[in-house]
């Protein structure tokens, strides 16, 4: 779609009318409009001011069905005053809506023929421009999945083509970010999940923390492809996935379906393969509603990288699965997992914990007597340290009932009876 074309149509509209005009896609986000003429009101400005229109004001389950002009009535309110609304149709698809303030009704029945004719007109520029981005969009989906080849002759093909056409330079370092969002029920529509995921990865394109991006978007997942000369340095990667995060999240409204995984820098063209992995671990590790970086995963990268099956089908040693099974883990788990992420600095750990330093000992005296583990033994700290890991990244362990005759002893008394 040619926006100057649609605008230029708006202008011109306006100007015969006296009127302010407006015209939305189908999702009703802003593509034109003309000035006011004396017509604007909040709900207008609004509109202006976010590039869209709230389907409240406007009755959008309502018009999306309309094959024909109609009036959208004030309501005080929305501080919406009445407007005409012309569906955008070509060859019966919705396109989008031609909006003209009509405050007073006093629209001839020539000037709302007039209207009609104009939304024809751009329904017509509208389908044409469908058909470009739908091969745009076709382009880079295929470039990014040749780059990512583990076949260096089709990377070399990809990159060339690329460089070509202007989508991307020459380059010394390259990174993978990868999107996802799983949306729960009553979380929204895929046409609002892709809208929002198209325009907010096309806005880290065009800031992103290199020279050069590409991007391959999807419905509820997108691959962005970026490329630095200098290469990437000072955690800019990481704070450009924590703002898309960000920015997803406010414009969807969706709190936790949204995850944002990125790999670390890789040198050059070859690199991309192993940089896609690294994206797609930090995925994983990211959870719901986070982020996460590759280069700032430590341990999390191995354990991210092991099944979920393998974690959830695991012998677990009988005092691990004491612990987990027990009322209380919902407190000693994390008190535990803050231990021992802080190595054992009790004072630390405290801290991170918010709580007196004797209700820490407290604690973590207690898992020691439920489990029977000792964390003054390096392998119990580490069989601790590496399940409660798995169990942040995979899920709560789906545990047996333990054994009747099973008697999980306190650190003491096992030192002892060994």
């Amino acid at each position: 779609m040619s926006v100057e074309q649609i605008q230029t149509l708006v202008d011109a509209l306006a100007t015969r009318l006296g009127r302010a005009v407006a015209v939305d896609d189908q999702d009703l986000r802003l593509v034109a409009a003309s000035e006011d003429f004396g017509g604007a009101d909040p709900a207008r400005m609004w509109s202006l001011l976010h590039r869209r229109t709230r389907p409240e004001d406007v009755r959008y389950e309502e018009i999306r069905r309309w094959t024909g002009p109609g009036h959208i009535p004030e309501n005080a309110a929305l501080e919406l005053w009445r407007r005409l609304c012309v569906p955008i149709r070509c060859r019966g698809l919705l396109l989008g809506f031609l909006w003209v303030t009509d405050r007073y009704g006093d629209l001839t029945e020539a000037q709302i023929a007039e209207a009609a004719r104009a939304a024809e007109a751009m329904g017509l520029a509208l389908q044409r421009g469908l058909v470009a981005t739908g091969e745009e969009r076709e382009l880079r989906r295929r470039l990014v999945e040749q780059l990512l080849s583990h076949d260096p002759v089709v990377r070399r093909e990809a990159w060339e083509e690329a460089l070509d056409r202007g989508l991307l330079d020459n380059v010394g370092q390259v990174a993978v970010m990868l999107v996802s969002c799983r949306p729960g029920k009553g979380d929204g529509t895929p046409a609002d999940t892709r809208a929002v995921l198209a325009e907010s990865v096309g806005r880290l394109c065009r800031t992103a923390p290199g020279e050069a991006a590409l991007a391959a978007v999807g419905s509820r997942r997108a691959t962005v492809v970026l490329a630095r000369r200098q290469g990437f340095g000072g955690g800019r990667l990481a704070e450009a996935a924590d703002a898309l995060l960000a920015e997803l999240t406010d414009r969807s409204g969706l709190a936790r379906c949204w995850r944002v995984g990125t790999s670390g820098p890789v040198r050059g063209l070859d690199g991309l393969p192993q940089a896609q992995r690294q994206a797609e671990v930090a995925l994983s590790a990211a959870g719901e509603g986070g982020a996460a970086s590759w280069s700032e995963l430590s341990a999390d990268a191995l354990l991210a990288q092991l099944a979920p099956q393998t974690w959830e089908s695991a012998l677990l040693p009988e005092g691990l699965v004491a612990l987990l099974a027990d009322p209380s883990a919902a407190v000693l788990v994390p008190t535990l997992e803050t231990y021992l992420d802080c190595a054992g600095d009790l004072q630390r750990a405290a801290r991170e914990l918010r709580v007196h330093r004797t209700t820490l000992d407290y604690r973590l005296e207690r898992a020691e007597h439920i489990s029977g583990l000792s964390l003054g033994d390096g392998r119990d700290r580490l069989l601790l340290h590496m399940a409660l890991g798995l169990r942040r990244l995979h899920g709560t362990h789906q545990l047996p009932g333990l054994p009747a005759n099973v008697d999980v002893l306190p650190p003491e008394k096992r030192r002892r009876a060994g």
